[in-house]
């Protein structure tokens, strides 16, 4: 059990130096901050859930309802076959976003696999 308390307790104080120095850089972050602000560095322990909500509400801008299936049809609507990286490039929108879309439509029937990728079905393509 000794060692085991031994080791516990070197496991502790190396935590403790670097969530020493993780709060010296982020007060150092702060003091940089070109907007000035004032707000308090964050605890030790809402570290990983402050930044997860910073990461959150980076990420959490929603598109409106449709504007994605609109925006890849609109990309697929010169009737060739494109992969979902192709209809990415083409909208700005994000390969996974994308990729996840073109399978939905596929299954709904809106559109086709192609030999490579998607393409709308012929009487969507000549309408």
């Amino acid at each position: 059990m000794e060692l085991i308390d031994r080791i516990r307790k070197d496991i502790q104080d190396r935590l403790d130096t670097l969530l020493s120095e993780a709060d010296k850089l982020r007060k150092a972050l702060q003091a940089l901050d070109p907007r000035g602000g004032s707000s308090p560095a964050p605890s030790r322990q809402s570290t990983r859930s402050t930044s997860t909500a910073r990461r959150s509400r980076s990420t959490t801008r929603r598109t409106p309802p449709g504007a994605t299936k609109r925006r890849v049809l609109g990309a697929l609507s010169d009737g060739n076959a494109k992969t979902a990286g192709e209809v990415a490039a083409a909208t700005g929108i994000t390969r996974g976003t994308v990729s996840t879309t073109l399978s939905k439509l596929a299954k709904t029937g809106e559109v086709v696999k192609a030999e490579r990728g998607y393409r709308l079905p012929a009487r969507q393509a000549a309408g």
